[in-house]
């Protein structure tokens, strides 16, 4: 258990996650790690099994410690579709079938992958009641220590409540090789705490929301790691790679310790998910949850710039005022890490943000500004002022070959 005490209204943090092992060869620490456990049940897509699935199977069912393995094709969506393949193959049925007994369950549910195959798995194991852990392949998001999970229900991206991994495992190694464009999203989905810690001051000093300091300073130092690390990203540097690991990972911890994923998602999660949510609606795969997130930071930064420059809010203008430096930092880093943007169109991106301000209960600038009959407008002037500060080309123009 990771705890701490607080000065916030709440006192004491805590969250059951017994291990977080970020090294060098970490794969092959896994059944030391889970050495308590006895029928694993190992949970992969095609490629992340390629990858790291493969050799933690072998290495489970040597120590005889694996149950079984179920391998989802890609890309596995964290999707109603998904959740039922691994909730129906978690058990495994006796032999000969006794009409008096239960289908077996695993003791522990591993899932080897980055989002999605977590955000599966970490659903399945707070529907059964069985602990979980991730060895993961990627930096690419924040929510490996999270207790939320965004899952696509029918036409709708919906944010449960679900379990937090006992054990994450990074093996520098095995994400020194993700592919590029997940390392990016990583990064996008970190650039982004600078608005949702923003925007959770706003709600807390205009609607009395809960906040603490202690957090929001912990997602905020994690956000500069990341930042700090970004531009040794492209080399593959391990060093920089270690770094933003164990900051996404931080940011996932707070977001446990709050109780929700109010310190690391605000105005840009809600208008970077419902992009995502408009491609399921036309049935498409949606693109990397970070890469969205990203871009969709940048239109809130816009949108906080603008209500600087011409509100009258005392309060709202000194918040902002405070996280300028950050948000020219961010803008920095943009002119020499181009992250790609998926949202080109002029009705489709204001149409994200309109949208957004209802993805999910939460008090944003969204909602600030619609209360005063002004979102309409910041979202179209958001748009030229993103694509003429910081469009260096299309997800598809970058990476012409990617496959999800």
């Amino acid at each position: 258990m990771i705890e701490m005490d607080c000065s916030c209204v709440q006192g004491h943090h805590s969250i059951p996650t017994e291990v977080i092992e970020i090294s060098e060869n970490a794969l092959q620490k896994v059944a030391g790690i889970l050495k308590d456990y006895h029928r694993i049940f190992l949970v992969a897509d095609e490629n992340t099994y390629a990858v790291a699935g493969q050799q933690v199977e072998a290495q489970l069912k040597e120590a005889g410690m694996l149950s079984h393995s179920l391998v989802l094709p890609s890309p596995a969506l964290p999707n109603a579709e998904n959740i039922g393949k691994v909730l129906i193959g978690a058990g495994i049925d006796t032999d000969p079938y006794d009409i008096n007994a239960f289908s077996l369950n695993p003791d522990y549910i591993l899932a080897v992958g980055s989002g999605s195959i977590n955000d599966t798995c970490r659903m399945v194991s707070y529907r059964l009641g069985i602990p979980y852990g991730i060895v993961g392949t990627a930096p690419s998001m924040d929510g490996y220590a999270s207790v939320v999970a965004p899952l696509l229900n029918g036409n709708r991206k919906i944010i449960y409540n679900c379990t937090i991994a006992r054990h994450i495992i990074i093996d520098i190694g095995v994400n020194t090789q993700a592919p590029y464009p997940l390392l990016l999203a990583g990064i996008g989905d970190m650039i982004a705490k600078y608005v949702a810690i923003l925007d959770w001051e706003i709600s807390r000093d205009l609607t009395g929301e809960y906040y603490c300091d202690n957090i929001a300073h912990m997602v905020l130092e994690a956000t500069g790691k990341c930042i700090d690390a970004a531009s040794d990203l492209k080399s593959r540097n391990p060093e920089a790679i270690r770094r933003t690991s164990e900051g996404l990972i931080l940011s996932g911890e707070c977001i446990a310790f709050c109780g929700s994923s109010r310190p690391a998602s605000g105005t840009e999660h809600m208008v970077g998910q419902t992009w995502e949510v408009m491609d399921v609606e036309e049935g498409k795969v949606p693109n990397l949850h970070g890469i969205e997130v990203g871009e969709a930071t940048f239109a809130a930064i816009e949108i906080f710039r603008m209500l600087y420059e011409e509100t009258d809010d005392k309060v709202v203008r000194s918040l902002i005022e405070k996280y300028l430096p950050d948000f020219d930092r961010v803008e920095a880093l943009q002119k020499t890490l181009h992250l790609p943007f998926t949202v080109t169109d002029r009705d489709r991106f204001i149409e994200g943000v309109l949208r957004g301000r209802t993805f999910r209960v939460r008090y944003t600038i969204l909602q600030y500004l619609y209360d005063r009959g002004l979102l309409e407008r910041y979202a179209a002037e958001a748009y030229d002022r993103v694509m003429r500060k910081h469009f260096y080309g299309t997800f598809r123009e970058q990476f012409p070959d990617w496959e999800a």
